[in-house]
């Protein structure tokens, strides 16, 4: 191979900034004490610096502006150092992002150059994934715990049960005690529904994997859940951004995905309030292909912090009621169909979850349409 040659600092210059304009992630170089050299077009897109000069601004000073870093930049303080950090979303409409920022030192002997160059990696749709993965371990581990206890209270429920019918009918001819004993039966068919949600929790029926437009089902759910919203006094609007929207689907269970979340949204607000659910295709990128993407957003009460990660966990339940198992099943549902389910929640604001999974190869990614947004009490 012959070895290449630079006749003059210029062309040696040339050739530097082409090989990190060619780099996948942006890259911002910097001298010893952090003040910016060079940024290759990704970084300036980024960093929003398109059109800006780069005399004296410092990387650390860019970081702390963007992602809204202090004290974290210290993970960045030496050659290795990694930082991963969001990218809040805009208000041009571009999603929250992940940001994986490394550092590598840079030293030649011969020339006496020194300084650091940082990476910015865009990982938001693996660290979701891992997030993903996480949360289905937990869900796993009370699969198991759901079927050990399923198999140990449905014998004595069974006799409870046969008993409190057999003293219900024995009772026939006392109104009184015949109303205690009927109260006690439905006390005990309670319990039997419960157990059957164990039941088919831990037994989760295999997907029936085929090809549909998810299009007309998630209108046809939007229909049925207006009904409901109408019932409490709440208004709910509904917008479908895509001709056709095809992925390998089990229709029922998404149908029981759709009507999950919105049921969630229904009881998490007060008559009066309003909530919104979209449907759009997102079109492939580095990290992943083309995917369908339902959104949710509500006005209620919000999810606090410490519970956003626990929303999913089969019988959790900020509502005060016992059942917390749709928001689990919703997240069973994505997980069987390869796709994840994320939420964002702020205490008195609100809660928006996002359900993403991949659409079929094929299915007219690149047509979209806009419907106006659709509202009934």
């Amino acid at each position: 191979m012959a070895q290449a040659t630079f006749e003059t600092p210029e062309h040696l210059r040339e050739f530097f900034f082409a090989m990190i304009e060619s780099l996948p992630g942006a890259i911002l170089l910097a001298d010893r004490q952090g003040n910016l050299l060079a940024v290759n077009q990704k970084g300036s897109q980024l960093l929003g610096l398109a059109g800006s000069s780069l005399q004296n601004k410092t990387c650390w000073g860019l970081l702390a502006q963007k992602f809204g870093l202090t004290h974290e930049l210290a993970a960045l303080s030496l050659s290795g150092g990694r930082l991963l950090c969001e990218l809040p979303a805009s208000q041009d409409g571009a999603e929250k992002r992940c940001i994986l920022i490394s550092r590598n030192d840079l030293q030649s002997p011969f020339l006496h150059v020194a300084g650091f160059f940082l990476s910015l990696e865009d990982v938001t749709f693996p660290a979701l994934m891992e997030m993903h993965l996480d949360r289905s371990k937990r869900f796993a581990a009370m699969q198991e715990m759901a079927e050990a206890m399923s198999q140990e209270l449905k014998n004595p429920l069974g006799s409870l049960e046969l008993y409190a019918s057999i003293l219900k009918r024995e009772l026939a001819g006392d109104p009184d005690n015949e109303r205690v004993a009927a109260r006690m039966l439905g006390a005990v068919r309670t319990m039997h529904h419960l157990l059957d949600n164990f039941v088919t929790f831990s037994g989760f029926p295999l997907p029936r994997m085929q090809v549909l437009d998810m299009v007309p089902l998630f209108e046809k759910s939007m229909e049925t859940l207006r009904e409901m919203a109408g019932e409490h006094g709440i208004l709910m609007e509904s917008r479908v951004e895509a001709e056709q929207a095809y992925l390998l689907g089990d229709q029922t269970l998404l149908g029981q995905l759709l009507l999950n979340l919105g049921l969630n949204a229904i009881e998490s607000m007060v008559a009066g309030g309003t909530f919104s659910f979209g449907l759009r295709m997102l079109p492939p990128d580095r990290e992943h292909g083309a995917l369908v993407e339902i959104r949710v957003r509500d006005q209620g009460a919000g999810i606090a912090p410490e519970n956003l990660q626990k929303i999913f966990d089969p019988f959790f339940s900020t509502k005060g009621r016992s059942r917390g198992l749709g928001l689990a099943n919703s997240h069973a549902i994505a997980e069987a169909h390869h796709g994840l389910i994320e939420v964002e929640s702020e205490p008195g604001r609100g809660t928006t979850f996002r359900v993403l999974l991949p659409a079929e190869s094929g299915s007219g990614t690149g047509t979209s349409r806009k419907k106006n947004a659709r509202a009934d009490a």
